[in-house]
Parts: C-alpha cells; structure tokens; sequence
C-alpha cells in the first residue's frame, strides 16, 4: 500500500477545497474591501470611520462589509463596529509575508542577471 506523499496530500487538500479557497480570494481581491481588512488590522473601526478613511458611499461600504462578514473574515462586534477576525488577519498577514518575499527574490533575480551581463560585456570585450 503506497502511502501518500505531503505533496500528494497538500495537492488532494487544495483541490477538495479550491471552491472555498477561491471564494475568499475572490472577496479578498477586490480593491475596497482589501483596503477595508488593512484598515481593520490596528483595530476596530465604526462604520463612520471606514467610511471616512475608504470613501465610498454608505450602500458601497455596507454591501462590502456584508461580503467580508459572510466570508468570515470580518466581524460586527457592537452596533456600527467593525473588527477583523482571527481569519482576515491570517489571509492579510500571509499575502504581506509573501508579497514581502517575493519582491526580494525578484531583487535578487535582478541583480543576477545584472551582474551575469556585466560579466559577459566584460568578457567580451577582453576578446
């Protein structure tokens, strides 16, 4: 009996879950209510506030709100109070560390590759 690789799992994991995955990305991509999440990471904020700090029309912010509600990734906390949750700050948290991440291996990348054609131009003209 062949056991699983954590690949094969990681891979079986991802595909019975990619409607959910997808789902909350979606709600996460769009420009305003990731605005909304960044906002929500130093604490909670009233409506009136979000509404200040995003502008956008009260019916907008309301509707956007209802969708990060809805995907659990924000919580109501008192009437008008709003408050990101355990979820929204991970998925925030995880697409910062990687965006950080990626951003300095495309620098490093970069700076191979200029150093790769410095060192052909100067073989070249040594010939």
């Amino acid at each position: 009996m062949d056991k699983k690789s954590d690949l094969e799992l990681s891979q079986e994991f991802l595909m019975n879950s990619s409607e959910d995955i997808v789902s909350i990305l979606k709600t996460i991509s769009h420009i305003n209510r990731f605005r909304i999440l960044i906002l929500l990471l130093n604490g909670p904020l009233t409506f009136q506030t979000l509404l200040e700090k995003i502008d956008l029309k009260k019916s907008a912010l309301a509707n956007h709100l209802t969708e990060l509600k809805d995907s659990n990734l924000v919580e109501k906390t008192h009437h008008g109070t709003y408050e990101i949750s355990e979820n929204g700050k991970n998925y925030i948290k995880s697409i910062e560390k990687i965006y950080k991440e990626s951003k300095v291996i495309e620098k490093k990348v970069w700076e191979a590759k200029q150093r790769e054609q410095l060192s052909k131009s100067f073989l070249e003209r040594k010939q």
